[in-house]
């Protein structure tokens, strides 16, 4: 293995990366406009949205066993709705409560049912997910949509052309960095994606880490929310749809092992950024939603394709 295949192989995020350049680059070329940094700026506030909830399904890929948070669009669109309510006035601080107070019991019973009823997470947090839709249709009926004009103003704000919401991410990105390899609450995670019975001969409290990685997850869906209502100054019943495959495809995209034990969360940010390019390319093509659907596939494949063997190799030796 030459020195080039070494280094993508332990840094697998370059593929995302470089296909996000390679992308932004087509865009460029197609777009009438020609090179633009606020469309570069637009696309990656657009990302922000994708990133945090691909950091949220890394975390629980990243735990092994095939896990997946299929809880997350609904967490994202029922707190978007409970923020339009609740973040206003003098209600503003119950209502920071209420959400983080529902996120953490969302987390906590997708870690329940999966740690001590064996139900496995993908089926779990389905089944929590119908849930809590229903709620969101009970809940929307009467619900206001628009969030607080302070709030809404606050996710269009800029800075330099960067949005905040965008800086808020950079500033989620490193401290997940810090959070995922080198804290021992990251080198547990990544144990227990090596195998649960493995992580708990060597000491590992499997069921803490499992519930607390549930309730991060529920955590930063709900966060999403809030941002994500504001940032397009309303709430719907399917906002968070979108998000699902895109969050998976992301932190997949970006370098963690769908088999967990490998996360990447500088990966996952160039995961997001690539997805939201692509879908850009694809509407100023004109083709249909078929074909981006299309699109967007093969090229997922063919990164992973090309980030694949490196990972081999890396396994073998």
């Amino acid at each position: 293995m030459n020195k080039f295949s070494k280094w993508t192989s332990k840094n697998t995020w370059i593929w995302s990366f470089a296909g996000s350049i390679l992308i932004f680059l087509v865009v460029c070329l197609i777009s009438d406009g020609g090179f633009s940094f606020k469309t570069l700026f637009l696309n990656i506030t657009l990302a922000s949205f994708a990133f945090l909830l691909g950091i949220a399904e890394m975390l629980v890929i990243t735990s092994g066993d095939g896990a997946i948070d299929l809880s997350i669009p609904y967490t994202v669109t029922l707190c978007a709705y409970i923020s339009a309510s609740w973040l206003r006035g003098g209600r503003t601080i119950p209502g920071i409560f209420l959400i983080l107070g529902l996120c953490i019991l969302i987390g906590l019973v997708n870690g329940v049912v999966n740690v001590y009823l064996r139900v496995h997470a993908m089926i779990g947090t389905l089944a929590v997910g119908y849930i809590l839709f229903t709620v969101i249709l009970l809940y929307s009926k009467n619900a206001t949509v628009q969030p607080s004009p302070v709030l809404s103003k606050f996710a269009q704000m800029q800075f330099g052309g960067f949005s905040v919401i965008t800086i808020l991410c950079l500033l989620f990105l490193a401290i997940m960095i810090v959070v995922m390899y080198k804290t021992a609450f990251g080198k547990k995670l990544h144990a227990l994606g090596q195998g649960h019975h493995i992580a708990y001969l060597a000491g590992i409290n499997v069921s803490k880490v499992l519930i607390t990685v549930f309730i991060l997850s529920s955590l930063i869906a709900g966060v999403t929310g809030i941002l994500l209502g504001a940032y397009v100054n309303g709430s719907f019943q399917t906002m968070g749809d979108n998000y699902q495959m895109k969050a998976i495809a992301a932190a997949l995209v970006g370098g963690t092992l769908v088999s967990g034990g490998k996360s990447s969360v500088l990966g996952t940010f160039g995961g997001a950024v690539l997805l939201t390019l692509l879908g850009t390319m694809i509407t100023i093509t004109g083709l249909s939603a078929g074909w981006q659907s299309i699109i967007e596939g093969a090229v997922i494949i063919l990164i992973l394709v090309a980030a694949e063997p490196g990972t081999k190799k890396r396994k073998a030796g």
